[in-house]
């Protein structure tokens, strides 16, 4: 199989952007991380109504949409902002390190804390830890496990059950293992520190690089477009996801 990335447009005049998700009706909910650990982040909605900062945070960073809940990953804590009422509640870890990323799996809430090599599962109003795993960053699920990506040199991902670590692979084309999604049979991750995103089949065999970015983080794949956020150039960058049959 061959992957074709085609750039549509970007996204620009972000504030280190680090999340994108798409709604039904095509707007986007950015996570803007400003400088680290200052109060100067946001949540940003854009569509061709609107153009609106919809909450300040510290260092919001991972986003999931389901339904009209937004979940977001600030600093220090997991956030449920109700879109219809815009109203919001905060969950929090006993000893939060840095909060990054977050995903559904088998109708739970998880969050990796990058430095605090955990792995949260939300229940009871609380983030748990439910596994240990060395640098966790993004994290992402194809319905059966979880996968989860180390900001290491190079980048682990780590498969995961409910129950912990089932095996893992080790990429070598990837440093500073940020984004990861699964979607249409196909990994996209992304190397904060090799400045590449890498596509893969659901196998884990290589299919694509593309270089040229100063610092790809989150990533998220919906209807054939990938979205790449790049926080040091202040853009979300649009691709077209085709696939060719290799001849």
């Amino acid at each position: 199989m061959k992957i074709i990335l085609s750039l549509i447009f970007s996204i620009w005049g972000l504030f280190a952007p680090e999340s994108v998700v798409v709604d039904n009706s095509g707007g986007y909910f950015i996570s803007n991380m400003g400088k680290l650990y200052v109060k100067d982040g946001n949540v940003l909605y854009q569509s061709k109504e609107k153009n609106e900062y919809i909450l300040s945070l510290v260092d919001p960073r991972g986003l999931y949409l389901s339904g009209k809940d937004l979940w977001i990953v600030d600093f220090d804590r997991l956030i449920k902002y109700d879109l219809s009422s815009k109203t919001y509640k905060s969950y929090f870890a006993t000893f939060p390190r840095y909060l990054n990323d977050v995903t559904m799996y088998e109708g739970k809430v998880y969050v990796t804390d990058t430095y605090g090599n955990s792995v949260y599962i939300l229940e009871n109003d609380k983030l748990n830890v439910v596994f240990n795993i060395l640098r966790p960053n993004g994290i992402t699920t194809d319905g059966k496990y979880l996968y989860v990506i180390s900001f290491e040199n190079p980048a682990v991902v780590y498969k995961c059950s409910k129950e912990g670590v089932v095996e893992s692979f080790t990429l070598s084309d990837v440093k500073g293992g940020d984004g990861i999604f699964f979607a249409d049979d196909l990994f996209f991750v992304s190397g904060y520190n090799s400045k590449n995103v890498v596509v893969y089949d659901k196998d884990w065999n290589k299919l694509l690089e593309k270089k040229g970015f100063s610092s790809p983080s989150d990533l998220y794949y919906k209807d054939g477009y990938l979205y790449v956020p790049d926080m040091k150039d202040g853009k979300i960058y649009v691709f077209q996801v085709k696939k060719e049959k290799s001849k």
